[in-house]
């Protein structure tokens, strides 16, 4: 798995008891298995990783990867506070048949470059699967270096770096910047759907997780930007941006479940201690929905 493209990350369903609906995510992936996106990553924030179990992670990995059934690579998300749990999520990947890992440095104290090294070499180490750095110091109070993103480009399986900024400008000189660092083949991909929205930010991949709920759409407005169509991006930037910023607007998590609801995708309610997001909120996603329908009822 090389990380490029876009790359949909689908939420974790569950059930009015707080249990992961197995069945319900069954179903979300294999959509997801026949839509115009690259590949698929659970697991990730968009996923509640945080709020799982072991076993609820591995059975949540061994569904989607059953139910994509080779159609899409799919990684997983092994994010955990501690080195050992990491260590378990990657050996629990690896057997459910996963194609890559996505590793964030979550810690309850904040992680120094040293200890993010000392990591990230422990899975590189215990495992042969392509790895992707995921930079999210908003969660994590950790914001990776590029320098630190280079020395560790050098370990066999770090082939990727999920990436986000304050805006475009500052993503692209990142992304230059980075392209100079390393010379191996290496994909620098963006996070933040805002950025993207932006219509200004190319990069080797977009990973999201609004995409898993609205993959057509996203799917065009990559290809638009990627070909340097900006009479296409803007066309479809002018519906879709809308729904994505009020989404965004909401609180993570707890938004994406309620842009399942308004999609139609029976997701449930996040995991307690969060709390669904107001429903009053629903009728503007509904809105929103309907405008950017209207205006591809073909995707």
């Amino acid at each position: 798995m090389d990380f490029t493209g876009l790359i949909a990350y689908p939420l974790t369903p569950f059930l009015p008891d707080g249990a992961v609906a197995t069945a319900d995510l069954r179903g979300l992936a294999e959509g997801l298995a026949s839509s115009a996106v690259d590949a698929v990553a659970v697991l990730g924030s968009s996923g509640s990783f945080a709020y799982l179990d072991r076993a609820e992670r591995a059975r949540v990995a061994r569904t989607v990867i059953d139910a994509v059934d080779g159609r899409l690579p799919v990684a997983v998300g092994i994010s955990s506070v501690g080195t050992r749990e990491v260590l378990e999520a990657a050996t629990d990947a690896q057997e459910a048949g996963a194609a890559g890992l996505v590793l964030s440095p979550v810690s309850y104290v904040p992680l120094t470059d040293d200890e993010v090294l000392a990591q990230v070499r422990a899975v590189d180490e215990a495992t042969d699967l392509p790895i992707c750095l995921y930079n999210n110091p908003g969660t994590t109070q950790f914001d990776y270096s590029l320098q630190v993103v280079a020395e560790l480009s050098s370990l066999p399986d770090v082939v990727a770096f999920k990436d986000t900024a304050a805006d475009a400008v500052t993503f692209n000189a990142r992304h230059a910047e980075l392209a100079r660092l390393v010379s191996a083949p290496f994909s620098h991909g963006v996070s933040g759907d805002r950025l993207m929205m932006t219509g200004e930010v190319a990069a080797d991949a977009w990973h999201s997780g609004p995409a898993a709920l609205l993959p057509a759409y996203y799917a065009r407005l990559r290809a638009a930007v990627v070909a340097g169509d900006r009479t296409e991006a803007e066309r479809v930037r002018r519906v879709l941006a809308p729904l994505v910023d009020h989404v965004a607007g909401l609180r993570s998590i707890s938004g994406l479940h309620l842009l399942a609801r308004a999609c139609g995708v029976s997701a449930g309610d996040p995991r307690p201690p969060l709390l669904p997001s107001p429903g009053s909120e629903l009728r503007e996603l509904g809105r929103l929905l309907d405008v950017l329908e209207a205006a591809f009822d073909d995707a």
